[in-house]
This record gives structure tokens, C-alpha cells and sequence, in this order.
């Protein structure tokens, strides 16, 4: 049994697209043309899975660095600076949503499910996730890119082992904010990042993220390997 049949199997209430499919069409691209044999060995020599947590790096040179990176940069950005860096962790629920402006490219070196939305069902400044996000099986060695009115949030892991992706994005997206930032978009939380929590996700609320995200939270339930 392929993973994609065997995530669908072990999470029956839920409908999983494949992100090959057409169905995909309308939250982005993905990309077949890039020989990504460099940029997986370090990734898989050098970037390790937490145990009980996401960890997510902004940047990293080595990654940032590696031509075939700078070949998806230059064909998605077109000469505009990005960033660049691994995100892996032990994700199974959509507990929050963000978008940039400006497209965002992952690369997944475990298989993922992605939980995505669009920007256009956000209504005074709720998302009814359970309503209206779909969800999409991203197998290992995928590169593709989510348009900039794409919700999203950190991968879904498929198994126990947990996930691990690159994210590229514009340069400066995903920082701090400088000191004294004032806005009147209650979204805003870091540079280029605009984002919303579920209710379950106690620790962004405090911090001050809005609790915007309804619904019944979704929850992956991964393979048992």
C-alpha cells in the first residue's frame, strides 16, 4: 500500500487530494523540472527531526547557496531576493493559518499533508477551516510553490517519524518586527506574516496572535510504522 493510500485509510472522516491532482490547481504550482540530489543529501545528513517539537530556520546558507535552490529562486521570484531554510517537526493538526505576500515555495524531503485555505473565506477577521480547507498528500521530493492568497501552515507529518521541508520566501519574511511597528491589521505578527491561531493553540493567543481560526480543528492522524 502506497503512504497516500495508507493516510487516507487511517484518516477515513477526511478527504486527502493528491497534490498532483487538479484539484491543487487553485493554491498553486508544482514543479517537476529540478534535480534536487545536493540539496536532499544535506537535508537528510545534516537536518534532523525533533523528537517532540517544529523547529523552523529562516536561513540558511547552505541551503540558500546550493545552485539548485537559486534555480527555483530565479524561475519563481524572478531576481527578487529570498530566504531560505529547513522547517521539520512533529505537526498533525492545522492549529493556525498564515499567508505572505508574495508566493511561498516548499520542498519536502519526508511525504506531507498540507492543510490549505484561501485568503478570500476569511471574513472579519475569522477562518471556518473545518469548512472550508482542503487537504493535500505531498509526497517526498516535491517542489511547489503556494500562491500568496494561499492559507497554510506548518506540514503535517505522515508517519511517526515526523516531517521535514525547505521553505523558501521573500528575504525579510517570517523576522521581526522593528522596534515601535504599528498597524491596524490585527494579523500581522512578524515581517510579511500575517496569521491567525485556533483556539486549541493557547500559547499563540497569549502572545497576543488572534483567535481567529474556527471550526473543529483538524487533526491528521499519521501511519503507524
Amino acid at each position: 500500500m502506497s503512504n497516500f493510500d495508507a493516510i487516507k485509510k487511517a484518516n477515513p472522516d477526511k478527504t486527502i487530494y493528491d497534490i498532483n491532482s487538479d484539484a491543487f490547481a487553485n493554491y498553486g504550482l508544482v514543479y517537476k523540472q529540478y534535480d534536487l540530489s545536493k540539496v536532499t543529501d544535506y537535508m537528510d545528513s545534516q537536518i534532523k527531526i525533533p523528537s517532540d517539537h517544529n523547529d523552523y530556520i529562516p536561513d540558511d546558507k547552505a541551503i540558500e547557496d546550493d545552485a539548485t535552490i537559486q534555480q527555483i529562486a530565479t524561475d519563481v521570484y524572478a531576481g527578487m531576493p529570498i530566504s531560505a531554510g529547513p522547517c521539520m517537526g512533529q505537526s498533525t493538526s492545522f492549529s493556525a493559518i498564515e499567508f505572505h505576500q508574495g508566493s511561498e515555495v516548499n520542498i519536502t524531503f519526508t511525504d506531507v499533508v498540507m492543510v490549505l485555505g484561501k485568503r478570500q473565506d476569511i471574513h472579519d477577521y475569522e477562518y471556518n477551516a473545518e469548512e472550508n480547507a482542503r487537504l493535500f498528500f505531498v509526497p517526498r521530493g516535491t517542489v511547489f510553490e503556494m500562491y500568496s492568497d494561499t492559507l497554510h501552515y506548518s506540514p503535517c507529518k505522515v508517519d511517526n517519524s515526523g516531517f521535514k521541508a525547505i521553505v523558501m520566501v521573500l528575504e525579510g519574511t517570517n523576522q521581526p518586527l522593528p522596534a515601535g511597528f504599528k498597524t491596524t491589521n490585527k494579523m500581522i505578527v512578524k515581517k510579511n506574516k500575517f496569521q491567525m491561531a485556533h483556539a486549541v493553540r493557547t500559547d499563540k493567543i497569549a502572545q497576543g496572535i488572534l483567535p481567529g481560526v474556527k471550526g473543529k480543528l483538524i487533526d491528521i492522524k499519521p501511519i503507524q510504522k
